[in-house]
């Protein structure tokens, strides 16, 4: 219905349109480029939640349908514009007051649009409740719960990634990649600007997981969150138990590194085994 209305609006300034000044002008290309980031927006949420419920997606794909249809005749209002010479009075101060009310209707799809992507978190976050939560931890394979985290991770859903990793850690602590699942979600901390919790994520790595092969990744990721609270001796000792635990680890280089624009120079012991 909105589209109609949307429509029927831009195919009356087409045919009744008077001369316009520039400021119009300036605001049809302004209109046109709001059109084209809703556009994106959409086809973002399309792509990215498309395994969400079918009514939620028929209402996102009517909106993008609505938002190509007035992008369209934003694109025949530019051109007539832009045919008009370019010292035309401007006559009519209705249409700059019609643009504007249309800018307000791409203002509403937009809210909208923002709207349904709540929406469709909150449904994967409910699919996905599971995690430590609804499901008994026999329920779905060690592999396939510490999978579905990694791919969260590495799209860049964070919290879910956090969740699935915390529940795969919790459930299954013997597992072979429990300790790089803590990891993981110290990563994911770390990139959401939450440093006192990243490090409380690698101190469990080091603590619970002392023979395992992350502990060196862990000692030197803690060491660069604790730098950002300006907790410099306890990121420089980090930095040295690097140095002298995994001497030949790519993260003793790093942290010879750091520890240099510390003002602080160590000599990397010779190899040994860890």
């Amino acid at each position: 219905m909105k589209g109609k209305f949307y429509l029927g609006l831009l195919a009356f300034l087409v045919i009744a349109m008077p001369a316009a000044t520039a400021g119009t002008q300036e605001e049809l290309v302004r209109l046109q480029q709001d059109v084209l980031a809703l556009q994106n927006q959409i086809r973002e949420l399309d792509r990215a939640f498309s395994e969400k419920t079918d009514g939620i997606k028929s209402l996102t794909e009517q909106l993008n349908d609505q938002v190509a249809e007035s992008k369209k005749a934003l694109e025949r209002v530019l051109k007539i514009l832009e045919s008009q010479s370019s010292g035309a009075q401007a006559s009519n101060q209705a249409l700059l007051e019609d643009m504007r009310v249309l800018s307000g209707k791409v203002t509403d799809v937009s809210t909208q649009v923002a709207a349904i992507a709540q929406q469709l978190v909150e449904l994967k976050v409910q699919s996905q409740s599971f995690r430590g939560q609804g499901a008994a931890p026999g329920s779905i394979s060690p592999e396939a719960l510490y999978d579905q985290a990694y791919r969260d991770f590495v799209q860049g859903n964070f919290d879910l990634a956090i969740q699935g990793f915390d529940s795969y850690s919790n459930n299954y602590p013997g597992g072979n990649r429990a300790a790089a699942a803590l990891c993981y979600i110290g990563d994911a901390y770390s990139t959401q600007k939450y440093p006192e919790k990243a490090i409380a994520a690698f101190s469990r790595v080091i603590d619970e997981y002392p023979d395992s092969d992350m502990v060196a990744a862990a000692l030197y990721k803690r060491a660069l969150a604790r730098l950002t609270v300006q907790e410099r001796e306890s990121a420089a000792s980090d930095f040295k138990a690097v140095m002298e635990r995994f001497p030949e680890s790519p993260e003793a280089d790093l942290a010879e590194s750091e520890l240099k624009k510390l003002g602080i120079r160590v000599a990397k012991p010779s190899s040994k085994k860890r």
